[in-house]
């Protein structure tokens, strides 16, 4: 795991923030090419990560190229999972395409962790970000680890790979959240029957239940179902009206919720608004705003991981400016992710 502490003032290659599949990315990419790399996370590790644990294709094949194949303590019970099936009101079912191809489905906290252990970065959890600033040489990052202030990592390159809630970009521009709109989200996992086919990931587009979308998965014994609402609104009022169309239409039947999980979710990926750092600050992942229709960001945070490493790499060899070409390795995944959103704008008939 590398080093298991720092001194008051510890210097890197390039620091990463945020201990998921983008920062995870970039530290296996820059560790290989032979950098030195820290990861720092806020939480201890492994940490729950509120995500239905999908893998499709595209990133399935970006997780062979980069860590190879996963062990089998990251899968849930149900290892493979057919495809989505999207319900745009009522009763209705649509089930995915015939040639589609399977997706694989893991227990996120277990998944990430792998992917942190097999970057060959040292990693640094229950470590905040508390200060940020850019230098003449890179960067320098004031921390806190295990509630000691006063350390700080050096370094040339950031990585900023800490989720949609970005610490490192409302430091980097703290006017820009301010234009950022989105959700707040509910997830329940909970011991019940519905009478629904378990090899599928479901979504409800039905803006009547949920101004972004609702979803439902099975995970080992739970159901895991939820919904969102707008900022500032009540998830519960949403989860309520969810619940009352499962059990109407699909013969939901609750035993016991165990227990209830939230976080919040950004508007940037379906408003095409990324946001990609500057200097030699990049962001990666929902950071900078890279998430897909449905919320699937799993492939947009190997391929923008990847791209940040590869940008770090080619501006070493070339002097040209990193940012730049970082922008211009991840346009493509811009253009991808924008696409997805005006399918699901088509496919529901609604604006997101």
């Amino acid at each position: 795991m590398g080093r298991n502490g720092i001194s008051n003032t510890d210097s890197y290659d390039v620091l990463v923030v945020g201990a998921g599949p983008a920062g995870a990315t970039a530290a296996k990419v820059l560790v290989e090419s032979g950098y030195s790399v820290a990861i720092v996370e806020k939480k201890k590790l492994p940490r729950y990560k509120m995500c239905s644990g999908i893998i499709e294709a595209r990133a399935q094949q970006r997780v062979e190229q980069y860590f190879g194949s996963l062990p089998d303590r990251v899968f849930c019970r149900q290892r493979v999972l057919e495809g989505v099936r999207v319900c745009i009101s009522g009763d209705s079912l649509i089930d995915p395409m015939p040639d589609a191809p399977p997706m694989l489905h893991v227990w996120r906290s277990c998944f990430d962790h792998w992917l942190t252990l097999e970057s060959g970065a040292d990693i640094m959890d229950e470590t905040e970000l508390i200060g940020l600033e850019q230098t003449d040489s890179g960067v320098r990052a004031a921390i806190r680890r295990n509630g000691n202030e006063g350390l700080q990592i050096e370094a040339c390159y950031l990585v900023g790979a800490d989720g949609a809630d970005s610490r490192v970009r409302k430091r980097l521009e703290p006017d820009f959240d301010e234009g950022i709109g989105g959700f707040m989200q509910e997830q329940r996992y909970c011991l019940a029957h519905v009478d629904l086919d378990p090899r599928y990931f479901y979504a409800f587009l039905d803006p009547s239940l949920s101004p972004f979308f609702a979803w439902l998965s099975f995970k080992d014994e739970y159901l895991v179902y939820g919904a969102s609402a707008e900022r500032g609104g009540r998830t519960a009022v949403s989860m309520d009206r969810f619940t009352e169309l499962l059990e109407r239409n699909f013969g939901l039947k609750l035993e016991k919720v165990v227990e209830k999980r939230g976080c919040a979710e950004f508007d940037m990926g379906m408003r095409g608004n990324f946001f990609l750092g500057r200097g030699k600050l990049l962001l990666v992942g929902a950071a900078a705003g890279f998430m897909n229709g449905l919320g699937e960001g799993l492939s947009s945070a190997f391929r923008t991981g990847a791209g940040a490493a590869s940008a770090i790499l080619e501006a070493e060899k070339s002097s040209e400016d990193v940012y730049s070409l970082y922008a211009k390795l991840v346009k493509p995944e811009q253009e991808q992710v924008k696409a997805s959103w005006d399918l699901i704008r088509a496919l529901s008939g609604r604006d997101y």
